[in-house]
């Protein structure tokens, strides 16, 4: 799944494709909702808040976009046709903006997205020009006996983490996902969020980054090992079990927990048990 870096990368990406644009055709193949009244609106903002997308526009109406696992956004010429597989398009007089098998496109108004379900819970966004530090620690710490693993999934203590991100960073922090929140100090979840905010941050102005990027080949990696040697991948545990830790030599393990049963990988040489872990 794109996770924050993602998202605001591709926010970076469409919004001077985009903003200041008239709207000369608008399409939502897979909904009902009307959308004759969003031709000759202007493109006013792209945003990313969390994992989710807004393009706002001047009648006051939003196109809300998550991409889950498969999502997409490819950008073409205008005029360009709605292939299979697109869920939203959105074209200007230079430009069409197409988003691809995202299973949530639609439609809300600017005015509703603090109260609307999909925002209304989210903790602070990771990557957001006004990310609120000792909220995010709040919210963290609210889930003590939750592992760090699920919390840093968890898009209501911060917005932004996914699944590859949660591994690495507990790596980088030398700290055992597996262990509940309540095992670590505040000033040690403080330096994992500081360093995530860093690292995500990093990601979203390099030139290359991201498995996936909506706008680059696929399997172009991640870098969440900045200092990795010759021979090393960018990544130092995700999907990597079996494998020795590129830092001491133990064997790199994984194991599925919580509800959604994601992957959580680490290296029990860099990564010691905390003491007692939550059962999943």
């Amino acid at each position: 799944m794109p996770e924050g870096d993602t998202l605001h990368r591709l926010a970076r990406k469409l919004g001077p494709l985009l903003v200041g644009r008239e709207v000369v055709r608008v399409e939502l193949p897979r909904r009902t909702d009307r959308t004759e009244g969003m031709i000759g609106t202007t493109i006013t903002r792209v945003e990313a808040r969390g994992k989710n997308l807004l393009v706002h526009f001047s009648n006051g109406l939003a196109l809300h976009t998550h991409l889950k696992m498969n999502g997409s956004w490819r950008v073409a010429p205008a005029g360009a046709r709605a292939e299979p597989g697109v869920v939203a398009l959105i074209e200007t007089k230079t430009h069409t903006a197409l988003c691809f098998r995202a299973p949530v496109a639609r439609l809300l108004r600017i005015r509703d997205i603090e109260k609307d379900l999909a925002f209304r819970g989210l903790g602070p966004d990771l990557l957001g020009e006004s990310f609120d530090e000792d909220e995010a620690i709040r919210r963290l710490l609210r889930r003590a006996e939750t592992t760090l693993g699920e919390a840093l999934l968890d898009q209501g203590s911060i917005a932004g983490i996914g699944n590859v991100w949660k591994s690495e960073l507990c790596f980088n922090s030398k700290l055992d996902p597996r262990a509940p929140v309540s095992r670590f100090t505040e000033e040690e979840l403080r330096a994992l969020v500081r360093l995530a905010r860093e690292q995500l941050g990093e990601n979203v102005a390099a030139p290359r980054r991201t498995r996936p990027d909506p706008f680059e080949p696929r399997g172009a990696p991640r870098t969440a090992r900045p200092m990795r040697r010759a021979g090393e991948g960018r990544l130092s545990v995700y999907e990597r079990a079996g494998e020795r830790c590129y830092d001491c030599g133990a064997i790199v393990e994984m194991e599925r927990r919580g509800e959604a049963q994601r992957s959580t990988y680490w290296c029990p040489g860099c990564q010691p048990a905390r003491g007692l872990t939550v059962e999943p």
